[in-house]
């Protein structure tokens, strides 16, 4: 080797060198950004079902590092993935992240970070990988052999290459879900108009047996109850659910990454089933469900074409019967029918479906009020924290029927759910010891505390408590009029609040700018000075004899 492609190589080596500190640096702060237990959950099962890293990548919209960083997390931990997806989503952070050890795979583990690298620089003229494993030594002493380099990098690549062509569909593995493009329509008996609704359509891979019903929107939440509902028809789930790039499943759109929504990875750890979206634009990813919506226009919409429903109920009675009689037609070419290959094959190989059904989760993150409690916005309802949080971050998950609150990755509070709104949900363990006393206020206790003040007061403090549509509203109003005694005195406050009630302007607004203006001083008004008698006085006489005039 002559001296000039020596020195040549050491400067490549010294750039490989930097090169190298500047990714690991990168990879430290992606690292830092952990992702969703959700979305983890995903990785692990998608892997566990053998997908490849690039297609879990691509489906979850994370990178392919990211996916490999996950799946070295779980067999670090020495535990399978069915113990770690049985677990909550906090249990399995800890898991994950306990406290770093050594890792006795560094030089696979550098190889696997940098494979997009070598692969990048492959594809430059000239470049070879005798050339790129005399840089990669250079850099790592203590790295792979050629031969070892070359192989790994074979096997990484042969990884990459899986595709989803001409996968085929065992019994109780996929299930593809989609919205058929003609909507459904039912009369509304009460105004007359045609309401137009979207058809869910959800077809298991191997019998062919299909589930639709017509559904109130395609939003989330319904698309998801109407998805828990085909899961109750087919009395089981399969490993995979295969969605559309529907905005209900999916919130990023895109050939290789989408982004799945929150709650569809919920909804899927929930039945223990992974989320594998079909490419945007490839209806070859789909095409058992795309030839399902082609079979339900056939053999669902058109027998049903001139027949008049004026319930949303009442449309899918309808469906569900042309919906069995397309199950008991035989296959073209073939003797057995799709409700025979589901009774036969396919419903035995279904998982089993949890005991308690789906809730759906969402997701805030919120500040603890200085009074202890946060409110959700949905619904307006305050629920209490403790103290000892309050002016802190914590992230609140909430369900129809419960709230939990978490600082971190602890539970620090729950409650049931509460729709009342600005009504609070307060456990007096969670209020320090001084303000606990508050707990026990309602309109009353407000009256009470006025009327050892004045009669005017309470009458005022009255007027407010019942000008709001909840008492509650009001409390605050009320402390800042019972808070002028101390500063103006007893006096000063009835002559105010006198005043507010004669003009029927009953706020604590109105009150406070009377006193501050000097507009409710008590004074002793003097008594008026008797006019002086003199001849020019008509007297009542006067007038009395001008309205008793006649003309």
């Amino acid at each position: 080797m002559t001296p000039l492609l020596i020195t040549g190589l050491k400067g490549f080596g010294c750039y490989l060198g930097e090169l190298t500190n500047t990714l690991t640096k990168l990879d430290t702060s992606m690292a830092a950004k952990l992702k969703p237990m959700s979305q983890i959950k995903q990785i692990l099962r998608l892997h566990q079902h053998g997908k490849s890293i690039k297609a879990i990548a691509r489906s979850l919209a994370v990178s392919k590092n990211t996916v490999r960083k996950y799946v070295a997390l779980q067999k670090a931990t020495n535990r399978s993935i069915e113990e770690l997806l049985r677990v909550d989503d906090n249990e399995l952070q800890q898991m994950l992240f306990p406290v770093e050890g050594s890792d006795s795979s560094n030089r696979h583990r550098y190889l696997d970070d940098h494979y997009e690298y070598f692969c990048k620089e492959l594809r430059r003229r000239g470049v070879t990988r005798w050339l790129l494993w005399s840089e990669y030594r250079q850099s790592q002493p203590d790295g792979y052999s050629y031969s070892q380099f070359c192989w790994h990098l074979q096997q990484l690549d042969g990884a990459a290459k899986v595709t989803m062509a001409g996968l085929p569909h065992p019994a109780g593995e996929q299930m593809y879900v989609d919205f058929a493009g003609e909507y459904g329509r039912y009369i509304d008996p009460g105004s007359g108009q045609t309401c137009k609704v979207p058809v869910l359509v959800v077809t298991l891979g191997f019998s062919q047996y299909s589930y639709i019903e017509a559904i109130e929107s395609q939003k989330t939440e319904d698309f998801l109850y109407g998805l828990q509902r085909a899961l109750r028809f087919f009395t089981g789930v399969t490993k995979l659910i295969i969605p559309d790039n529907m905005k209900s499943a999916v919130i990023k759109s895109d050939r290789y990454e989408p982004g799945l929504n929150r709650m569809l990875e919920d909804f899927a750890n929930h039945y223990d089933a992974g989320v594998f979206p079909a490419r945007p634009g490839r209806p070859k990813d789909k095409p058992l469900v795309e030839s399902a919506v082609r079979d339900v226009y056939r053999h669902v919409y058109a027998p049903l074409r001139n027949v008049k429903f004026f319930s949303l109920n009442e449309l899918n009675q309808a469906y569900r019967q042309q919906l069995d009689l397309w199950h008991d037609r035989t296959f073209q070419g073939r003797t057995d029918t799709r409700r025979q290959r589901f009774e036969t094959a396919e419903k035995p190989a279904l998982h089993p479906l949890p005991i308690h059904e789906f809730e759906i989760k969402k997701y805030l993150s919120l500040t603890v009020r200085n009074n202890c409690h946060i409110q959700l916005s949905e619904g307006r309802h305050y629920y209490s924290v403790p103290y000892s949080f309050a002016r802190q971050k914590v992230k609140i998950i909430y369900t129809p029927k419960r709230v939990q609150i978490y600082h971190r990755t602890n539970l620090i509070a729950q409650h049931q759910r509460d729709r009342k709104p600005y009504g609070y949900t307060t456990v007096k363990e969670h209020l320090p010891s001084h303000h606990q006393i508050w707990l026990e206020r309602d309109a009353n206790w407000y009256l009470q505390r006025a009327l050892r003040i004045s009669a005017q007061v309470a009458r005022l403090v009255e007027r407010i408590l019942v000008s709001r549509a909840h008492p509650e509203q009001a409390y605050r109003s009320c402390d800042g009029v019972l808070s002028l005694q101390r500063k103006v005195g007893s006096d000063m406050l009835t002559e105010a609040a006198a005043v507010a009630l004669d003009l029927n302007c009953c706020t604590y607004s109105f009150v406070n700018n009377l006193i501050k203006n000097a507009m409710a001083s008590p004074s002793k008004q003097e008594p008026l000075a008797e006019l002086p008698k003199h001849d020019n006085i008509r007297g009542k006489d006067y007038f009395q004899q001008t309205l008793n005039f006649e003309p």
